[in-house]
């Protein structure tokens, strides 16, 4: 029978009957739904227990979007961590940028610290190079006392230097070395000997400078192997060593007595004897421009000789060239004839 023939009792009764067959089933069925979810709550409790253990990245997919694990999110903010700089490594590049001005710093705090310590003032004073002049006499010359201060004494150093070299003729030249803490020393070079002069009676030595040494005679029998510059003036004297000190030292060796010979038409004419028996007659305006020319000359004659660099250079023996000198026409006419050799 179809529900539309059905009276309104019946169809009330059957809609209570399917009501009360649902409730029937439900409740049937309400243990197997405990069940399932209490496996299902194991199940869940156990897989947070697995990720706990594991630590492994997982996702969990729900449609187009996924969700990270606890493990995923710790290793990016591991990563983020040792990307940013340690607190050593940004301590270390501000001292980079810094350090100049801590170097500065420091040696100003040393530098000041030693400026007004003892330490600082002349602790010793040694003088080297000094063959003639005391150490007592450069100490006096060069104005220091040990009261002094090292930064004084590097402030002033050509001061002293040039005090030094005023004071005494020998003196070349003066290098003051400062050497740390206290010690000043100063290395002395001294003109050289370089010939004698006669003057008045009596010999005294010439300086490379041209300077001539009055305050000690030589005795003839203590000159050394130095030319001897017989009654030059102090002012023939610099100008002899002067154009003596540009010949080669193997020609200077040779040079053993100067003297004056003028002539009419050279008034600075001069006489050189020479250490192999030679003599040689040259200005002493030419002597650095001829002189160079006598080894070359000398090689080729037989001394004793005189060779004569007034007009050009020519030679003759000494015994003829004396007499020459005696008898003046005799001297012009060999001077014509040009008898000896001749070297232009």
């Amino acid at each position: 029978m179809s529900e539309e023939n059905l009276t309104p009792w019946q169809k009330k009764h059957l809609e209570y009957q399917r009501r009360k067959a649902a409730e029937n089933q439900e409740k049937s069925e309400e243990p197997k739904k405990r069940k399932f979810l209490k496996n299902k709550e194991d199940d869940t409790a156990k897989n947070q227990e697995d990720i706990g253990q594991d630590s492994e990245s997982q996702y969990i997919e729900d449609g187009e979007e996924s969700v990270m694990t606890h493990s995923e999110e710790f290793s990016e903010i591991a990563e983020e961590e040792e990307t940013k700089p340690s607190y050593f490594e940004g301590s270390f590049e501000v001292f980079k940028k810094m350090w100049p001005l801590l170097l500065v710093a420091v040696l100003l705090f040393i530098v000041s610290v030693y400026a007004v310590s003892p330490i600082s003032k002349i602790g010793k004073f040694t003088v080297s190079g000094n063959q003639h002049e005391s150490f007592e006499a450069i100490v006096e010359a060069s104005n220091l006392k040990p009261r002094d201060r090292i930064y004084g004494v590097i402030r002033n150093r050509r001061g002293i230097e040039n005090s030094i070299v005023q004071k005494f003729p020998r003196v070349k030249a003066v290098e003051i070395q400062v050497t740390f803490p206290n010690h000043v020393e100063a290395k002395v070079t001294e003109f050289q000997t370089v010939a004698y002069v006669e003057q008045k009676g009596k010999n005294y030595q010439v300086l490379e400078s041209g300077y001539i040494l009055r305050d000690e005679e030589i005795p003839g029998d203590k000159l050394s192997n130095h030319p001897l510059l017989k009654s030059f003036s102090d002012q023939e004297v610099e100008k002899f060593v002067t154009a003596y000190m540009k010949l080669k030292p193997e020609i200077r060796s040779l040079i053993t007595t100067v003297s004056k010979a003028p002539t009419k038409a050279t008034s600075d004419f001069l006489a050189l004897e020479m250490s192999d028996g030679n003599q040689v007659r040259v200005s002493l305006s030419q002597i650095a421009e001829n002189m160079p020319y006598y080894p070359s000359v000398a090689s080729q004659l037989t001394p004793p000789q005189v060779i004569d660099m007034e007009a050009g250079i020519y030679a003759k023996s000494k015994e003829e060239y004396l007499n020459d000198l005696k008898n003046p026409e005799g001297e012009k006419k060999d001077s014509e004839d040009t008898a000896e050799t001749t070297t232009q």
